[in-house]
C-alpha cells in the first residue's frame, strides 16, 4: 500500500491528512510532498488517523518535522487517536515530545493552549 498526502489550509495552519502506510518506502514521497510547507514558520496538525503502519522510517520523518519547527516560529500536532500508533511513540520515548489529539480540533486546542502557556 502507498501513502496519500492530502493539506488545507485551516485557522492559520496547515492540517496534513495521511492515509495508509508512513514507512520506508512512502517517506521519500512523503517529505517531497511537506517541502512547501515549512515547519520553522507554519503551524502544523498531521493526522494519522488513516495511517496503518507507521514504522522507524516515518516516525524519524515526523521527528525531523518537530525539531525543525523548535527552530523558529513554527509548531507541529499529530492526531493519533489509534491506540497501536500511539504506542509507537510511547515505547520510543517520544509521547512527551509531541502534542496530541484525538481530532483535528483537540489538536488545535492542544497548540494554542501549549503556547498561550
Amino acid at each position: 500500500m502507498g501513502l496519500a498526502v492530502a493539506m488545507e489550509e485551516r485557522d492559520g495552519l496547515v492540517v496534513v491528512s495521511l492515509s495508509g502506510e508512513l514507512d520506508i518506502y512512502t517517506v521519500p514521497g512523503f517529505r517531497r510532498d511537506m517541502g512547501t510547507v515549512d515547519p520553522v514558520s507554519t503551524r502544523i496538525v498531521v493526522d494519522l488517523s488513516d495511517v496503518t503502519l507507521l514504522d522507524s522510517s516515518g516516525l524519524g520523518a515526523l521527528v525531523s518535522m518537530l525539531n525543525r519547527s523548535h527552530g523558529g516560529e513554527g509548531d507541529l500536532a499529530l492526531v493519533c487517536p489509534q491506540r497501536h500508533l500511539r504506542r509507537v511513540f510511547e515505547v520510543t520515548g517520544l509521547r512527551e515530545a509531541f502534542i496530541f489529539g484525538d481530532d483535528v480540533d483537540s489538536a488545535i486546542r492542544a497548540l494554542d493552549s501549549t503556547n498561550s502557556t
